[in-house]
């Protein structure tokens, strides 16, 4: 809403500057590095095609805001073991919900956007549409994913999806054949297991925050952890997702 009226010309380096800095009343530090990211995404895009001119380097080094407001969500790097802990516990369909994003990285909104013809008979799992407060949104060509799955190493995953949307319209659903709610799922089922288990977890992106985080410790190129992460740019990993560990550098320093 705040460039939605305004000409892409006069979006220069401050007007960046002070969105951040207002923005940061209101959201957390996470928040606003997503929201920077996608602006200087957007606005590099915007110069490399002609439509605004700015020096070289313009989109380098913006700093974040020191104090930032909003809810905190906190993140964890999961074990193997805690992972396992949480498809075991929960029941269906959110058990399945979770070993797809533990699996295979998906977003969540693109999990219960899926029905059962994304599936084919190859194995592989395509994302057409995601849903985001229940509403439906298609995919185009370019934004669209796939996903190959091994029939070994993903028998149980496989057998579980084309279980849960047999004679459904979405596969991971709820009792009434409605796509699931993310938000209501992550209060009511989630935390309430992730309690149990006794971790703390933001969210169902911590699944997917875990995975990265295994695959770069695996030494996974990085251009291959961002096509499985579905990102546009290589960056997008370290910088959103990822973060050193105090193991990590620990290990560094050896």
């Amino acid at each position: 809403p705040t460039f939605k009226d305004r000409d892409i010309k006069t979006i220069n380096r401050k007007a960046i500057q002070d969105f951040l800095t207002k923005q940061a009343k209101t959201y957390s530090k996470s928040y606003l590095k997503s929201m920077r990211v996608t602006l200087c995404m957007t606005l590099a895009w915007a110069e490399q095609n002609g439509y605004i001119q700015q020096p070289n380097g313009w989109l380098d080094g913006i700093r974040l805001p020191r104090e930032t407001h909003g809810r905190k969500v906190t993140r964890t790097e999961l074990k193997p073991e805690e992972t396992l802990a949480f498809v075991s516990r929960m029941k269906e369909p959110y058990s399945t919900l979770v070993l797809l994003l533990a699996s295979v990285g998906m977003r969540g909104e693109s999990a219960i956007g899926l029905k059962p013809s994304d599936l084919d008979g190859e194995n592989v799992l395509h994302v057409r549409r995601v849903l985001y407060d229940g509403h439906e949104e298609t995919l185009n060509d370019e934004e669209q994913e796939e996903f190959p799955l091994d029939a070994v190493v993903h028998a149980d995953l496989l057998r579980r999806l084309r279980a849960q949307g047999a004679g459904a319209e979405w596969i991971l659903h709820s009792r009434a054949g409605t796509p699931l709610n993310l938000g209501n799922a992550r209060r009511r089922y989630l935390h309430p297991t992730a309690a149990a288990i006794g971790v703390t977890i933001g969210g169902w992106h911590d699944f997917r925050h875990t995975l990265n985080r295994m695959a770069r410790r695996n030494n996974v190129h990085p251009v291959v952890i961002s096509g499985v992460l579905g990102h546009k740019k290589v960056e997008l990993a370290p910088e959103v997702y990822d973060r050193a560990s105090s193991a990590d550098i620990r290990d560094a320093l050896i």
